[in-house]
């Protein structure tokens, strides 16, 4: 909503819905959030649906609940952003959400792969939006505090012993030991990507890069990350000196078959 407000002063438009799902947990009470939304004056809905049974007695002993709440859930905004007519949804992930995901992904799935700030669901026809994408969660709590928003609490959300995605907050909390900026940090390294330093040979090539040595060889897309292609003019000496011991110890050309090789 204060984005929105923020926005509309420069000319950009849009109307939001807000949107909340009672999933009936045990004890659940939704009358502060209802009291809240009225005050504001906007225009919201409580969607009713019974996933909390579906989830407690579908997921299989020692699995988290996570994956099947968040499909069910996300099936359920779909539905009620096409009855709305809107055509896009911003939910609620933040910085440790996607530094999360990446290092599970990274430990599990030997994949570096978080979470995108948007995408757009072909199936579904609906944009999804991550606006607090690049806020630390910290600090997100700190200005629902200061806000007073309603806060409900969730009986499926951390509610399991020694789930994985709780050993990843942990990791995180460790790397801000080393360094109290780690999390704005992180975040910040999703969005700054050096193809050059990393092993994806596709990458490379998709950036304008040579698969094998990184150089660059298609400029006009290479400079989309920030690479140039290098200019002999301006480093003869270095490039003489090196052709000179090149020579003296007999270095045989070879064009390695795999990035791997070429470090060796």
């Amino acid at each position: 909503m204060h984005l929105q407000t923020k926005l509309s002063s420069i000319g950009t438009n849009f109307q939001v819905v807000a949107v909340h799902l009672n999933q009936m947990q045990p004890g659940y009470d939704g009358t502060a959030l209802v009291e809240w939304l009225e005050s504001l004056g906007v225009e919201y809905r409580i969607v009713t649906e019974d996933t909390y049974s579906i989830v407690t007695d579908k997921t299989p002993e020692n699995k988290a609940y996570c994956s099947l709440c968040s499909r069910l859930r996300r099936g359920i905004l779909y539905s009620i952003a096409h009855e709305l007519g809107c055509n896009k949804i911003a939910l609620g992930h933040h910085g440790d959400d996607a530094m999360e995901t990446l290092l599970l992904n990274m430990i599990h799935g030997g994949s570096m792969k978080a979470m995108p700030a948007r995408y757009y669901s072909e199936s579904r026809d609906v944009h999804v939006l991550r606006p607090l994408i690049s806020c630390v969660e910290s600090d997100i709590a700190q200005f629902a505090q200061e806000m007073q928003f309603p806060i409900l609490p969730c009986n499926l959300c951390g509610s399991q012993d020694d789930l994985h995605r709780g050993k990843a907050k942990l990791l995180v909390d460790a790397m801000s030991t080393m360094n109290p900026d780690a999390r704005r940090n992180v975040i910040n390294a999703l969005g700054n990507i050096k193809p050059t330093h990393l092993l994806d040979e596709n990458l490379r090539e998709a950036c304008g890069l040579d698969r094998i040595t990184g150089s660059v060889v298609d400029e006009e897309r290479s400079l989309l990350i920030g690479e140039r292609k290098f200019d002999a003019s301006n480093n003869d000496v270095g490039a003489s000196v090196r052709h000179e011991q090149e020579k003296t110890i007999g270095v045989e050309v070879h064009n390695p078959s795999s990035f791997i090789e070429s470090l060796l």
